[in-house]
């Protein structure tokens, strides 16, 4: 659906600071020189690593591993792309049909989630552009229609999901990227935007931020458009000459308002329920007041240029604008399809990606879909030929994401107090793959896991895809913040729950949500070969037999901790010097005291843990110690693990302030952009009645409580 920093970036994508890795800071634990090879591989793993030969047949060869992979990944998404996706549409459901068969075959026990939603799709639509105020002939007109329940439907035409179905004429206003700012700015020079028709560009914000902000500043209407120098005929050949964006093509996409709340908007914070059942939803009057109030299109880079020329200076006009969109808000049904594989012990992991698209969706995210799909056969083989998981593995395939993240978060809602209680990790893969170079988001302290996981997964240019990971970041691994937009959203920012969001990218194109996001563009241009793909499937089995094998001992608990702590420091420059210190010096401490923790239970069970010389400290060695030492000392190691000294134990039950179903307070998806994540938000905006110092307070007490119980169970 969207770009997220984890090194794949969309057009919309705008820049993410990346933090610091995050090391278990003992006296011995320095970096890799030059972080190279079979040595850096040996460091990730420790000295019992899951290697192949643990792991059957299955695992034996390498290269025709990896052949095999691909060669699955390129039928699996010629078949998904045959047709459109598009949520709550017949072939849609096909789609989920095609899902359900694979997993059935796979061995996995298949769930199938059907719910009652609220969704915005276009029965018509009209863009004219006008030289000015007057009644000549227009220099353009498109009049455009679509029928859902058609079988099948058809393309879906240039849309915004959530649009007002309105109507508005007005002259139009260059509007820059669609930011507060943006607007500020052409009020100071003295622009009146009332009644304008804004002109905003794709990129450093969500698309529904920029909707809100036209709305907020009186604005009868909004269209957006894709830059040509970000991501058009300036970056290179386009469609079908090559992977970039051509003046005619438009990126479709939602403005719900996400930042308030995902999912379907007429049951915030509570499931929907299944086709038929009751739901708590809001009245209409409610309903109208969460969802945008303007008319919204997308339009081509050829007709924004129109519009452009036709402009005075910023505007307004002389060139005009009539809008029309009438596309009701309906309920229909859409279809998740989850597939599970039991485990040996309680607990289980999770990895996701949507299945639907706007249009066809080969790179958003069909790749992400076969490339799972190839995983969930390679798991199930090793299941067939015997292999029970420590701890369960299931896979998700999500609905109606692109309308807003709606499949994923009313099943997490459904079920949250399971899942709270039961799963461990949740692994992301929307828009998987668009090149070889692997790059990931996520919880700060599951580094570790994923270097471990992937040092096994042979990289076609040599090496392990880790070798590489931690070669291009100097051999010290970067998770940066994961914001929203994607289905990670509900289980991180709502469940407190760590996720990884991956990706693999280095090959770019302007498809983002476009017609040509097609087959043909995967084939011919951003995977030739589909050895990404291929690539991507073995590295999602990896990730999840690593993940199930480690369970809850995946997370070390006091790089966790670092990793907010170098956050906290970062927040001097709007936090205060004082503030920010006593902030960073609470995560140390709850830091060392995890490490202190751990130290003395592993003396305890006379482990003989020696420090790692490697990037992520000793606990790669700790866990492996753990690994051989089996029996009823893992046993008591998991148990040692509290999950709720994390995320949940620091999160703000009641939500944040304005945003009450986000309960993360450690970081956030930034209401300013949507897409990016801003650290601490409750500091950045205390809410109503309450102070900086007050949020502060609270904050650096859960920490200290925690920090408490962490040193007295070490005396014990």
């Amino acid at each position: 659906m969207t770009a997220r920093a984890r090194g794949v970036r969309s057009p919309e994508s705008g820049s993410q600071g990346r933090q610091r890795s995050c090391l278990l800071a003992l006296p011995l634990a320095l970096p890799l020189a030059g972080a190279h090879g079979a040595l850096q591989d040996a460091a990730v793993r420790g000295d019992a690593a899951l290697g192949p030969a643990a792991l059957g047949p299955a695992a034996q060869d390498p290269a025709a591993r990896a052949a095999q992979a691909a060669g699955e990944a390129r039928a699996l998404l010629a078949e998904l792309c045959a047709t459109t996706r598009l949520a709550g549409t017949t072939p849609s459901r096909r789609a989920a049909e095609l899902v359900r068969d694979e997993l059935e075959a796979a061995g996995f026990e298949v769930e199938w989630d059907e719910r009652e939603v609220l969704l915005s799709l276009p029965r018509r639509t009209r863009l004219v552009l006008h030289a000015g105020p007057g009644t000549g002939p227009p220099l353009v007109e498109r009049l455009r229609s679509f029928d859902a329940d058609a079988v099948p439907p058809g393309d879906l035409p240039p849309f915004h999901a959530w649009s007002a179905s309105a109507s508005a004429r007005g002259p139009v206003v260059d509007c820059g990227w669609g930011l507060r700012e943006d607007f500020e700015r052409l009020l100071a020079a003295g622009v009146d935007l009332e009644g304008c028709v804004a002109l905003c560009r794709y990129g450093r914000s969500y698309r529904g931020v920029k909707a809100e902000n036209a709305q907020r500043f009186g604005c009868s209407a909004v269209l957006m458009f894709t830059d040509p120098a970000e991501a058009g005929p300036e970056r290179g050949p386009v469609w079908p000459e090559g992977p970039w964006m051509p003046g005619w093509a438009v990126q479709r996409g939602s403005i719900a308002p996400m930042a308030q709340s995902p999912g379907d908007p007429s049951t915030p914070g509570t499931p929907s329920p299944e086709p038929g059942g009751e739901a708590k939803r809001l009245d209409a009057e409610a309903l109208a007041a969460l969802l945008p109030q303007i008319p919204s299109l997308p339009i081509g880079a050829d007709d924004a240029r129109v519009l452009l020329e036709g402009l005075e200076g910023f505007g307004p006009g002389p060139a005009e604008v009539t809008l029309e969109v009438d596309a009701p808000r309906t309920l229909r049904t859409i279809v998740s399809v989850l597939g599970h594989l039991p485990g040996a012990r309680p607990g289980f992991v999770l990895a996701g990606n949507h299945r639907d698209s706007w249009v066809r969706g080969a790179n958003d995210a069909g790749g992400g879909t076969a490339s799972l799909l190839v995983a969930a056969r390679a798991l199930g083989r090793r299941a067939a030929e015997g292999w029970t998981p420590r701890h369960g593995i299931s896979v998700a395939f999500w609905d109606a994401e692109e309308s807003g993240l709606i499949g994923s978060t009313e099943w997490g809602e459904a079920h949250a107090e399971r899942l709270r209680e039961d799963l461990l990790l949740y692994l992301n893969a929307d828009a998987l793959v668009g090149g070889l170079e692997f790059g990931c988001s996520g919880t700060p302290g599951l580094e570790a896991m994923v270097a471990e996981a992937l040092a096994e997964v042979p990289h076609p240019a040599g090496r392990s895809v880790a070798a590489r990971w931690l070669g291009s970041q100097g051999g010290r691994p970067e998770l940066a913040l994961p914001g929203s937009g994607s289905d990670y959203t509900v289980f991180l920012h709502h469940l407190g729950i760590p996720i990884l969001d991956l990706g693999f990218g280095g090959n770019g194109g302007g498809q983002y949500h476009t017609v040509f996001d097609d087959f043909a563009l995967i084939d011919r241009f951003l995977d030739p070969g589909f050895r990404a793909h291929g690539l991507a499937a073995l590295s999602l089995e990896a990730l999840l037999v690593t993940a199930a094998d480690q369970g809850p001992l995946g997370l070390d608990e006091a790089a966790f901790a670092r990793g907010l702590a170098l956050h906290a420091e970062r927040t001097a420059d709007w936090l205060g010097a004082e503030r920010a210190a006593s902030l960073a010096e609470a995560f140390e401490r709850l830091g060392a005291a995890h490490e202190a923790r751990w130290r003395r239970w592993s003396e305890t069970m006379d482990l003989g843990v020696e420090p790692l010389e490697g990037p992520f400290g000793t606990y790669p060695s700790l866990r492996a110690a753990i690994r051989r030492a089996g029996g009823a000392v893992r046993a008591d190691a998991e148990r040692l693990v509290d999950r709720a000294t994390g995320l949940r134990a620091l999160e703000r039950p009641a939500g944040l302030p304005e945003r009450p179903w986000f309960t993360n307070r450690l970081w956030a998806p930034d209401p300013e952009r949507g897409y990016g994540a801003h650290t601490f938000p409750s500091l950045r905006a205390p809410g109503e009645g309450r102070t900086v110092d007050e949020e502060l307070a609270s904050l650096l007490d859960a920490l200290a409580d925690l920090c408490e119980a962490l040193e007295r169970s070490t005396r014990r």
